[in-house]
């Protein structure tokens, strides 16, 4: 009886010390944010794998369903499947939810990007709506590449050779991210036009 008391009382104790424990949080949950899955997302997509993407842009949302980003990146994948107006709905949602003028501009480089997947499929004046979102998105974000290169290979796509030529220059001259690309691009737009 002693026995099943003290066996009682010990495991009582320790049920007390072990729930005073505070909950280890695991290592994941600090790699589990929109941000950080929106942004593996992005490179999933730039990889040519789409449906992992979605499904990073999902968990985006999951975490925070008023993560304009998530809606970006949905928006995309739509585009890339050929669903532009759902791609151009989930633009206008990330809209709603943007929280700064950096997200504001993603809308816009967003919506840019899309119109470039679906030029006349979208509109015959796919191009002045690229250039529009390219224009706002320049106001918000000057010193982000990310509308230069897009705009950039909107005017590769009109055959504008010099116009892309100058988008390309100033995302070196930025210096951040796309510069290889750009670079990239500047010289596969020279060498196009030394042999017409």
């Amino acid at each position: 009886m002693i026995k099943s008391i003290r066996l009682f009382c010990g495991t009582l104790s320790l049920f007390v010390l072990f729930s005073c424990i505070p909950e280890i949080i695991p290592q994941d949950a600090f790699l589990d944010t929109p941000t950080r899955h929106y942004n593996n997302g992005m490179k999933l997509l730039q990889a040519g794998k789409i449906n992992a993407s979605y499904a990073e842009f999902r968990r985006a949302l999951e975490l925070d369903m008023e993560y304009a980003p998530g809606y970006v990146g949905l928006g995309l994948v739509e585009g890339l499947k050929g669903e532009y107006t759902g791609a151009m709905e989930k633009m206008a949602v990330a809209k709603l939810y943007t929280r700064n003028r950096y997200e504001s501009m993603m809308v816009h480089v967003g919506s840019m990007r899309v119109y470039i997947m679906g030029r006349e499929k979208i509109s015959q004046n796919w191009l002045k709506h690229v250039e529009k979102y390219y224009e706002r998105s320049i106001l918000l974000a000057p010193d982000f590449p990310d509308p230069y290169f897009v705009m950039g290979l909107a005017y590769k796509i009109s055959w504008m050779p010099d116009k892309a030529l100058e988008q390309f220059l100033r995302v070196v001259e930025i210096n951040k991210e796309f510069s290889q690309e750009a670079l990239e691009q500047i010289s596969e737009i020279q060498n196009i036009k030394a042999t017409h």
